[in-house]
């Protein structure tokens, strides 16, 4: 590997805890973290529990066996078993300690204190503030996305709330981290006091739902699900769905495609009156989506600047000319598992992508 291949992190090591009985969405933020600084170059040490991390048997499952989240989650990292209840186990983490640049970790858990009072910078991620007495909350990712009121913005308003898919709370709190870790181990590199980071998961999707802070303070009411009163909507075209979106200063863009002149001036001149006329609006446009695909709305967008958005089903995703124009699904040898096809960082360095390195096989 030349100097310009060297990846960004290459110097670093750090040590990314799994200790028992964290709840799973703390555990998948701290991996997501992990994983990031490994595909860029670190040298992350996996800490396992006797048995392995218990993601390594949560869904969705491989056909060859294991976890699909296991494999995406771990990859480029070293595995290591420790049994963190013995005083053996926590030696032998001291240890690691006292080299590693930073360690990643949960609150709560066993060597919570252990890990901030070592030599390597503390990276903590947590369910709650830590005004809030977490020991008297329920853990769940569905109870962040209630607290966070995320729950108000999905679903239409007759049913009840959806969960967002997959683990958005969890990643999007990893990847606060990793950047609270980015900024501890350039202060390292730069021979400054490391800062001493701290993620809470309930704090990171209040930001994520920012909307319904300013919505409160500009009108006193936090958007929640407005279904078809909503300013922007999923509509039907020939081959499936499309998301009507647009800002304001888009709207004139968004007339001269849809072409009609029934949009020019009167009630949807301002946003106010496209608001208060919404149901109106969208008997207008709709009609010209149904007759064409979700490719020729996208081109067609795109040439005016309107960010229409087509609605792609995971399968399709594989196979999405930005996806494949980037390089963003890696197929790695896997030693056990065979070739596994995986997302791997949505970054270039020096230009290239780098396929990440399968995860750890759990150390006999």
């Amino acid at each position: 590997m030349t100097a310009a291949d060297t990846l960004p992190l290459a110097r670093f090591t750090v040590v990314e805890v799994n200790d028992r009985g964290v709840p799973q969405c703390l555990r998948l933020a701290t991996s997501l973290a992990g994983k990031i600084a490994a595909d860029l170059g670190a040298t992350v040490l996996k800490i396992e529990p006797p048995g392995g991390d218990p993601v390594r048997q949560a869904p969705p499952l491989l056909s060859q066996g294991g976890s699909a989240l296991f494999q995406f989650l771990n990859t480029s990292k070293r595995s290591l078993v420790v049994d963190l209840a013995s005083d053996t186990g926590r030696a032998a983490l001291g240890k690691l300690l006292e080299t590693a640049d930073a360690v990643l970790f949960e609150e709560p858990a066993s060597v919570a204190a252990q890990a901030r009072a070592g030599k390597a910078a503390p990276i903590e991620i947590a369910a709650f503030p830590v005004e809030m007495n977490a020991a008297t909350q329920p853990v769940s990712e569905f109870t962040i996305l209630a607290l966070s009121g995320l729950l108000h913005m999905v679903g239409e308003p007759e049913r009840k709330p959806l969960k967002l898919g997959g683990h958005q709370a969890s990643y999007a709190a990893g990847l606060t981290a990793f950047t609270g870790l980015a900024a501890a181990l350039s202060a390292r590199d730069a021979g400054r006091p490391a800062p001493r980071v701290r993620v809470s998961l309930a704090e990171v999707m209040q930001w994520v739902n920012w909307k319904a802070a300013s919505g409160a303070e500009a009108s006193g009411v936090s958007p929640g699900r407005e279904g078809k009163r909503s300013e922007f909507q999923i509509v039907p075209c020939r081959d499936g769905h499309v998301a009507v979106v647009y800002t304001v200063t888009q709207w004139p863009a968004m007339r001269a495609l849809i072409g009609d002149p029934r949009l020019d001036g009167g009630k949807f001149a301002a946003r106010a009156g496209r608001r208060q006329n919404v149901a109106a609006l969208y008997e207008i446009i709709i009609p010209w989506f149904a007759d064409k695909t979700r490719l020729e709305i996208q081109v067609l967008a795109q040439a005016k600047g309107v960010p229409f958005g087509p609605i792609f089903s995971p399968a399709e995703l594989l196979e999405a000319e930005q996806y494949v124009a980037r390089g963003f699904f890696a197929e790695i040898a896997h030693p056990t598992l065979g070739t596994l096809r995986l997302p791997q960082l949505p970054v270039q360095w020096n230009g290239r992508s780098f396929a990440p390195r399968p995860a750890p096989e759990l150390p006999v």
